[in-house]
């Protein structure tokens, strides 16, 4: 059962640099592709990226969700600290609000906190819901992008 009082905890502050490299990795493991060269090129070649109207090269949509793994323990560490039965665990829903793009070789910082913790259903029936919200900065120091995680213990 996750431990009620974490909410309103942050966890420690983590810089890193997008590397071109997890982007082509990320765009191939979310296109079921097999190679770079299934995919849509501007995940791998500046040039066709500029072509498309891109400072560089970008990345896709939902990649901000990796940084959760990169840091902090990933997963199990997060998941360790807010005292939730791994074995139980079911990722349920993310949120994502943009306010910038993300580009190979930006260095992020990543600010997460946990802004909601409740229970539902009644009985032996009951699920703990943990909502993390996250934020990513650029290296000029502009909100990127804001992430909610909800996670389930059944």
């Amino acid at each position: 059962m996750a431990d009620k009082s974490k909410l309103g905890m942050e966890f420690p502050v983590y810089t890193f640099t997008i590397e071109k490299d997890k982007i082509v990795e990320f765009a191939i493991a979310i296109s079921q592709k097999d190679s770079r060269e299934e995919i849509n090129p501007i995940y791998y070649d500046e040039e066709a990226a500029k072509k498309a109207g891109y400072q560089g090269i970008p990345a896709p949509p939902t990649f901000a969700t990796s940084s959760f793994f990169w840091t902090g323990g990933g997963l199990i560490g997060t998941v360790k600290t807010l005292g939730i039965d791994l074995n139980k665990l079911l990722d349920r829903e993310e949120e994502y609000e943009y306010y910038g793009s993300i580009y190979a070789g930006d260095v992020i910082t990543r600010k997460m906190k946990v802004v909601d913790m409740y229970r539902k259903g009644k009985g032996k029936r009951t699920i703990d819901v943990t909502v993390l919200e996250t934020e990513l900065i650029n290296q000029r120091g502009e909100l990127v992008v804001k992430y909610r995680s909800t996670l389930m213990e059944i």
